[in-house]
């Protein structure tokens, strides 16, 4: 009997080895987020009531990265539409496009510390993607970390009316008046 018992426990073994190799082959492959590149600037998700961006990378080690922004799309009647962060994370794959503004740039550390800042001017309202890909020597891309956000008109910032709409006296209109000054908005 116990030969029958160790021919059981041969082929539980063998179906649950395949069962595991199927289930590693079947897994799809993504370039995974580094872990010493942290997009600091834009915060991901955050609207930005803007028409600058600015885009700020933190890098832990000594490595190479490229960065780019896109302005995302959804692709209606051959043409390409804005679309808010909520609908875009709704949308097919296939109904989805990409631009890239200005270009992408590469930029290499040889600190265990250090920072790459971008500004990018005139943007307009709509969803956009800043994609850090970790790159070696030859150019492959090791890791991939991405960043979406919304670039709402800076009219709709509820934060900026509701500090100037607020009755306020003494130092704090004093500094509200100030800041107009400065500022001219």
């Amino acid at each position: 009997m116990r030969k029958g018992g160790d021919l059981m426990r041969k082929h539980a073994n063998a179906l649950i080895l395949a069962f595991c190799v199927f289930l590693c082959s079947a897994s799809p492959v993504f370039a995974a987020a580094n872990p010493n590149v942290t997009i600091v600037n834009p915060v991901s998700g955050k609207p930005i009531y803007s028409d600058n961006l600015l885009v700020s990378v933190k890098l832990t080690s000594a490595q190479t990265i490229t960065v780019f922004v896109t302005q995302e799309f959804k692709v209606v009647n051959g043409e390409n539409a804005t679309v808010s962060l909520e609908d875009h994370q709704k949308i097919d794959k296939s109904e989805s496009a990409s631009v890239l503004i200005g270009s992408a740039d590469s930029f290499t550390s040889v600190n265990n510390l250090s920072f790459y800042t971008k500004k990018v001017e005139n943007v307009k309202p709509g969803l956009y993607k800043i994609t850090v890909n970790t790159v070696d020597g030859e150019n492959k891309i090791l890791f991939t970390n991405e960043s979406t956000i919304e670039i709402k008109p800076k009219e709709e910032n509820p934060a900026d009316t509701a500090v100037l709409e607020t009755q306020q006296s003494g130092a704090a209109q004093f500094l509200k008046n100030l800041l107009k000054i400065i500022f001219r908005e």
